[in-house]
């Protein structure tokens, strides 16, 4: 068997790929390993670069498809692997030398079903990856990883592992939504191990055209996104777990329509926030799905229709 199977979600990267895929070449350990590039639908050269780069490479897999967003490339990546393991990276992000095997070893050592390791933005993603030398990451179980994504949320792509058969298992990531990063730890936590480590594993760009993070509505949707869909799908989670989830994203919705549509307690918004306070749903997916009105005027990237 195949230890680790990379997945690499492509789409017009090809101005940052470079230090990517020397990440990629230059990590240490003696497991075996396949690569997938998933192309989602570039119009640049991100395929050319690709195939001439990875000349002399073994087990390189290049899948082409219609953009579908990273979901559902990941999915494609995924569910075609042949590892053990599953080390999604992202395009644009470089591993630390150490990184798969430390993450390998973690895993296997705690018998995990997903990990989580630290990752920094960079001005010089190169140069600060060739700097890291400290393998001595150590490892967090996470005891109720359900209820602590719940309470605190938990994301991550590059900077991940998941096992293959759980990955599998569960479905992948949730294709619903146009981003992975919340979906895959989310499905995990239902069902898997799951740990964290101090381990920093990914060094990536500060500046890059397309990224989703802090309040990018995209990404502030799909965290709600995300849990309405799971809770839909999974209506026999605890019902403390449910209120939870349903004042979490009552909560987020609310701070949005406050913060940047200037709308006040008369709102909607504000209503369902209240809604939230109250001890007394049992099922609350609905009452999360209402939440998300709140971006219905913004720009919310979805994977494309089809059909």
């Amino acid at each position: 068997m195949i230890d680790i199977s990379y997945v690499i979600t492509v789409y017009n990267k090809a101005a940052y790929m470079e230090p990517m895929l020397n990440g990629l070449e230059r990590q240490s350990g003696d497991f075996s390993r396949e690569y997938i590039f998933v192309d989602d639908g570039s119009t640049d050269n991100s395929v050319d670069l690709i195939r001439e780069r990875t000349k002399g490479w073994e087990n390189v897999r290049i899948i082409q498809q219609e953009n579908g967003g990273i979901s559902v490339a990941t999915n494609t990546g995924g569910f075609a692997a042949q590892g053990e393991f599953i080390k999604i990276v992202d395009a644009d992000d470089v591993l630390t030398h150490y990184a798969s095997r430390r993450m390998l070893e973690m895993m296997r050592e705690h018998e995990l079903d997903h990990l989580s390791a630290k990752w920094v933005l960079s001005d010089d993603v190169e140069a600060d990856a060739l700097k890291q030398d400290d393998d001595s990451g150590h490892v967090t179980i996470i005891t109720d990883p359900l209820r602590e994504f719940i309470k605190r949320g938990m994301a991550g792509s590059t900077s991940t592992m998941v096992r293959t058969s759980t990955f599998k298992e569960m479905g992948g990531a949730d294709p619903e939504v146009f981003v992975q990063d919340v979906s895959i730890p989310l499905r995990v936590a239902a069902r898997g191990k799951m740990a964290s480590t101090d381990l920093l594993a990914v060094i990536g760009p500060r500046d890059v055209d397309g990224r989703m993070m802090g309040a990018h509505p995209t990404m502030v949707y799909t965290m709600s996104a995300n849990m309405y869909h799971f809770l839909r799908d999974h209506p026999d989670v605890s019902v403390d777990l449910q209120r939870l989830a349903f004042k979490r994203c009552a909560g987020r919705a609310w701070k949005w329509a406050k913060r940047e549509q200037g709308k006040g307690v008369l709102s909607k918004d504000f209503y369902l926030y209240l809604m939230a306070q109250l001890p007394i749903w049992s099922q609350t997916a609905p009452w999360i799905k209402e939440t998300l009105h709140t971006w219905d005027k913004e720009e919310i990237r979805h994977p494309p229709k089809r059909g």
